[in-house]
């Protein structure tokens, strides 16, 4: 929820963003490689924090527009992201029903 909630606003999606990397550790399926790319996110969404506040300048609107941008764009990912890695993990975990042998042979 916080990944949608930070896809549509992008003044909240770098708070959102921080938020979501807490709430990755409850997911049940997949923590580690969920917990990765969350952690991976916040790390590209702090690299350009830092080449924001050399590219824009000393304005903080101006930076925080330029980091809430790039969250939304890293919030969208990280959903399409989680949903797939879950769907993977949950696949190759699917137990198959038994294959029943006829007594006859």
């Amino acid at each position: 929820m916080c990944l949608i909630i930070g896809g549509l606003v992008y003044v909240l999606a770098p708070i959102f963003l921080c938020i979501s990397v807490g709430l990755a550790s409850r997911v049940k399926v997949a923590t580690a490689e969920i917990r990765r790319a969350h952690v991976f996110g916040i790390v590209v969404l702090a690299t350009l924090g830092v080449l924001g506040s050399l590219i824009v300048g000393a304005d903080f609107s101006e930076w925080w527009r330029f980091i809430g941008q790039w969250a939304l764009l890293i919030c969208w990912v990280l959903l399409a992201a989680t949903l797939i890695i879950i769907y993977r993990r949950l696949k190759a975990e699917a137990t198959h029903p038994p294959t029943y042998r006829s007594p006859w042979g």
